[in-house]
């Protein structure tokens, strides 16, 4: 028995029941591969089957507001997928009539949409033979030919692209791609692999050998991290929001004003002198709590400071906007806002 023989029989017996494995719709496949780019299975199949629920075609999608796009996707993080998703569907709406294309080098000119991307959706969405090579299908061919290097270097990528694109079977592309994923998700895991289970073991090189030492990595750069403090004002009941830049980080999402300070910075001063600078108003401010928040390249090492006014009137401002509590609700805020607003109503 080969190398796909043997994969295949085992996907076929073991393989879970996932939601986007249940059509062979390309636009559902796209989602749903957009959706578990650095995201856990189990996460993602909730927001999935609200996604499409309330997107269920192309043209859905494409004629959505890109606020309430990304409102249905706020929990899952890496905003700017979402953006280029909805570029995307909108793009093959104009450009394709509404039907995904098949072509990898057209797939690949779509916004947001890679190598891995266009080998997923042309090999299961279509079943053509493309490779598609994640982070769990580098995992297990590094260990399969136990290679001495990192595969995040361009030379051993194309040689790992290149090893499973010679595996491909004749008629079932589609499986072969989600079995090479599957077998990395559920046993050739980065900790505590499950060789024992492992239905290609006789072609491992690694098995024997700490397989955990592969795939080989490169140190990683520390995260810089900052110092920020936020600002919880609320007034008669209503609380103050700023809108991000519409391009950058987080770009176009709401939260509570925030201040980068140093390490010896007097926190309430700060807070104090921004609510005059920027309310017209002296507020007393009382630390709340601390927390930190994390994104992929930069750590906040947040300080949170709350002040409430109750008086009627017009609510002060020069920056940013006042929203109820239901509104507030409604918009697509950072993850850290989400949290406080849920802790602190």
């Amino acid at each position: 028995m080969n190398f796909t023989t043997a994969l295949l029989d085992w996907y076929r017996r073991q393989a879970r029941k996932l939601p986007w494995r249940e059509t062979k719709d390309p636009y559902a496949i796209w989602v749903s591969e957009v959706m578990l780019q650095q995201t856990q299975v189990d996460t993602v199949i909730p927001y999935y089957q609200r996604f499409m629920e309330r997107f269920p075609s192309l043209q859905a999608l494409a004629e959505a507001d890109e606020a309430e796009v990304l409102k249905y996707w706020e929990g899952l993080g890496y905003y700017r997928r979402a953006r280029l998703l909805l570029q995307g569907v909108r793009e093959v709406q104009a450009k394709y009539g509404g039907n995904i294309p098949s072509k990898p080098q057209l797939l690949k000119a779509l916004p947001g949409v890679g190598d891995y991307m266009a080998g997923s959706i042309a090999s299961i969405a279509f079943n053509l033979p493309v490779a598609a090579v994640d982070g769990n299908v580098s995992r297990v061919i590094s260990r399969i030919l136990a290679i001495e290097d990192d595969p995040s270097r361009a030379p051993v990528r194309r040689r790992i692209t290149a090893w499973v694109q010679e595996r491909f079977p004749q008629r079932e592309a589609g499986d072969y791609t989600q079995a090479l994923m599957e077998l990395g998700a559920l046993v050739c895991t980065p900790k505590r692999p499950r060789c024992s289970d492992c239905p290609v073991l006789p072609f491992c090189k690694a098995s024997g050998n700490d397989p955990e030492q592969y795939p080989v990595k490169r140190k990683k750069a520390e995260v810089p991290e900052e110092r920020r403090i936020v600002l919880m004002i609320t007034w008669n009941g209503r609380r103050l929001l700023v809108q991000r830049p519409n391009t950058g980080l987080m770009a176009g999402f709401w939260e509570y004003p925030h201040i980068e300070a140093a390490a010896g910075d007097d926190a309430q001063r700060l807070a104090e002198e921004w609510a005059e600078r920027n309310l017209g108003e002296r507020l007393n401010f009382r630390f709340l709590r601390k927390m930190t928040h994390v994104y992929s390249h930069l750590r906040w090492n947040l300080e949170i400071y709350q002040a409430v006014r109750e008086e009627t009137g017009d609510c002060p401002a020069t920056i940013g906007r006042w929203f109820s509590p239901e509104e507030e609700a409604r918009l697509s805020r950072v993850a850290f806002v989400r949290k406080l607003s849920r802790q602190n109503p």
